[in-house]
């Protein structure tokens, strides 16, 4: 009987074994299923992506993370990735909000296992970024520093790899309106290519190159000009191919002209410039066009008609040397082209701090003009405007006081009438409240608070 009952106790065992052998067995494949159908996926996701089919990625992505949760569980690192892509793809969509709750879960998975990992740079670089495009500007700035700070720990105070952090803190920090900071985040990375390429390296030329141009973007013309001028030693002093030396002088240029002082400070690097085709057998004809057409706009804005027609026809005349260059120079010649322009308010009334945005609605106007071939306009009108000339005065008066590069065929100034510009502006409801402004802001010289 003893033998018996082991006998049947052995049986059962061996078929315990079995059903467990062949329940692992079944899940071994469809393990092996929803691996080979993640990775099909993921295949299929890169190529929606890549082709910017960025709602329909969405869909893929989700599918791939919940393979992902199914294969290794909720709380595993392999979910990273996933997430990562399914925060992208909606941020490429618009929907920031989602974004940036998958962003926080993917930062989360990483941060359970180490919370200065270098892994942790993307992800919060990518929620900083969202947190900017839904105007979130305080939260973006958190962020960035943050993963600002793990750069740091991980590659060192001078690495290039931070630049574009430096880049995001700087439009967070307009966005802020706090003038500042942005600039501080845009001149530091100057010290950063001098530290990691050392001072003499053309890097950093690059990197001043980079300075200047935010400094022009955001309305600061005297460091722009600073730094152009730095610039344009190190050039002259390395003996630089002419070409960049080119550049250089017509961004000086353009920036005494934006100030709008002084017009010979303005013509005189682009007459530099000038010479340096001189010495080069090998000319870039299409560099000195652009440079003839800011000559010319440079006097057409000081209002000497006759030296900016010189210039304009030296531009038709580059046609004799390259017959190629006509269709190009015919295209930058054949409508009126403004040099000098004035402000008209994009918000009514001026200097009101907005406290609530459902107080304002849309308002338009319509103008139409001559340009006459010294460049000035003429034959100024409002010909439709809503609410009814509530900034008709100033628009009227800054279409006046606008200066345009007259239209050319074959060399020959030309008029051109009936044109006309739609200005799209918002104003308060309650406008009996305010009167309207006296005089228009022109717009080439630079303003205070250039972010405002």
């Amino acid at each position: 009987m003893q033998k018996y009952s082991s006998k049947v106790a052995l049986s059962s065992l061996l078929l315990v074994i079995f059903v467990i052998s062949f329940a692992s067995s079944a899940q071994e494949d469809t393990r092996e299923i929803l691996l080979e159908r993640r990775i099909e996926l993921q295949q299929n996701f890169l190529n929606l992506y890549d082709q910017e089919r960025y709602q329909q990625s969405i869909l893929t992505a989700s599918e791939i993370l919940n393979i992902t949760q199914k294969i290794y569980g909720p709380e595993s690192p392999n979910l990273i990735n996933p997430l990562n892509n399914l925060a992208s793809s909606y941020f490429m969509v618009g929907d920031f909000e989602q974004a940036i709750k998958l962003f926080f879960e993917c930062i989360a998975l990483i941060e359970s296992k180490n919370n200065i990992s270098p892994e942790l740079i993307s992800p919060l670089v990518a929620l900083g970024l969202a947190f900017n495009k839904s105007e979130q500007y305080n939260k973006a700035v958190e962020i960035f520093k943050k993963a600002l700070h793990i750069n740091w720990v991980n590659s060192g105070f001078y690495n290039l790899e931070q630049v574009n952090i430096h880049d995001s803190l700087t439009e967070s920090f307009i966005g802020l309106k706090n003038l500042e900071e942005a600039n501080h985040h845009q001149s530091f990375q100057l010290g950063i290519y001098n530290n990691h390429f050392g001072k003499d390296s053309i890097k950093v030329d690059e990197s001043l190159e980079k300075l200047a141009k935010w400094y022009k973007r955001s309305g600061q013309i005297l460091s722009a000009r600073l730094v152009l001028e730095e610039l344009l030693d190190r050039q002259v002093n390395r003996d630089q191919a002419s070409k960049e030396l080119i550049k250089t002088l017509q961004n000086i240029s353009f920036s005494h002209r934006r100030e709008g002082i002084s017009m010979y400070d303005s013509v005189s690097p682009l007459k530099k410039a000038l010479n340096l085709f001189a010495e080069d057998q090998n000319q870039d004809l299409r560099l000195k066009l652009e440079i003839l057409l800011d000559l010319g706009d440079t006097y057409t804005s000081y209002g000497r008609v006759s030296s900016a027609v010189k210039a304009y026809q030296d531009c038709w005349q580059l046609i004799e040397e390259d017959p190629t260059l006509r269709p190009e120079i015919e295209e930058r010649f054949s409508q009126p082209v403004r040099v000098r322009s004035i402000f008209i308010p994009k918000r009514y009334p001026l200097n009101q701090p907005i406290e609530n945005k459902q107080d304002y609605k849309q308002g338009f106007l319509t103008v139409r003009f001559d340009v006459e071939i010294t460049g000035k306009t003429n034959k100024v009108s409002i010909i439709e405007s809503d609410p009814s000339e509530l900034l008709d005065r100033v628009a009227l008066s800054a279409i006046k006081s606008t200066i345009y590069r007259p239209t050319y065929i074959d060399a020959e100034a030309q008029r051109s009438e009936g044109l006309t510009i739609r200005h799209e502006f918002t104003y308060r409801q309650a406008v009996e409240e305010f009167t309207e402004p006296s005089e228009p802001v022109i717009e080439d010289k630079p303003l205070e608070n250039p972010i405002a």
